[in-house]
């Protein structure tokens, strides 16, 4: 049972050390972080998109700026930001962009 219990733990720290965009927070977080495209431009139109993460293992769902962009009906991307809000391993993140 010991060496059960060295095995998840050791297996749990290396998929959290090998996730590049993980913040931090394994017991909760709640980060927004900035995307990337902004421009001075007025945007009229915002769209998101929404993905679920299970324990760094499985994600489910897309959570890119093109499926944000398609659910806004976004043709010119003026920016978008992605939160993440991770309880206890269940992570939910959502892309959410703007533009015209």
């Amino acid at each position: 049972m010991k060496k059960f219990i060295l095995a998840a733990t050791l297996l749990l720290f290396t998929a959290l050390g090998a996730n590049a965009e993980f913040l931090g927070g394994f017991i909760y977080n709640g980060a927004t972080t900035p995307g990337g495209g902004y421009t001075t431009a007025a945007a009229s139109k915002q769209g998101e998109s929404t993905c679920k993460n299970i324990w760094y293992i499985v994600t489910v769902g897309d959570c890119s700026v093109r499926a944000a962009m398609k659910n806004g009906n976004i043709r010119t991307l003026a920016g978008y930001d992605v939160h993440r809000e991770n309880i206890l391993g269940f992570q939910t993140i959502t892309v959410k962009a703007w533009g015209n």
